[in-house]
């Protein structure tokens, strides 16, 4: 393989990876080995064999060093999913602060869990949006700080 077409073949197998960035290891696959399938341009083939290659490397890794590593997108020290919020982000849009603010609500880990990336312990008091406040009590990986919440 030339020296040209192996950034060419990363920028690809980045693009799919991106595709199935909210999936889990064993989705990711399955999508990935029907697409393989039935795919016939060998470059579009090789390049979704080098994004199987990559998610087996890193749901081994995964399974061996950080368990609660549920999607491909949590997976640290990788650059391949920095860029999904910012394709559509131009220099300007980052000038002004626009976003609406989010109602934060303290929670405490009552199990082990990831979230957006980071590694959440047990018995963590922390303070985290609304919307992850209940994604992570409807799992049963947390609850409401009481006390908190009486003071406010």
């Amino acid at each position: 393989m030339t020296e040209n077409e192996t950034p060419k073949l990363h920028k690809d197998r980045n693009r799919i990876l991106v595709q199935y960035a909210e999936h889990s290891f064993s989705a990711a696959l399955d999508e990935i080995n029907e697409t393989l399938a039935s795919e016939k341009n060998h470059g579009k083939k090789l390049a979704l064999l080098s994004a199987k290659s990559w998610i087996l490397r890193n749901k081994l890794y995964a399974a061996l060093h950080d368990p609660y590593i549920y999607t491909l997108n949590e997976i640290e020290n990788t650059d391949v999913f920095d860029e999904i919020d910012d394709e559509d982000q131009s220099a300007i849009d980052n000038l002004f602060d626009d976003a609406p603010v989010e109602k934060m609500v303290e929670i405490i880990m009552i199990k082990n869990a990831s979230l957006n990336g980071k590694k959440l312990v047990k018995d963590t008091i922390l303070e985290v949006t609304e919307e992850n406040a209940s994604k992570l009590i409807d799992d049963k990986k947390a609850k409401l700080n009481e006390i908190a919440s009486e003071e406010a």
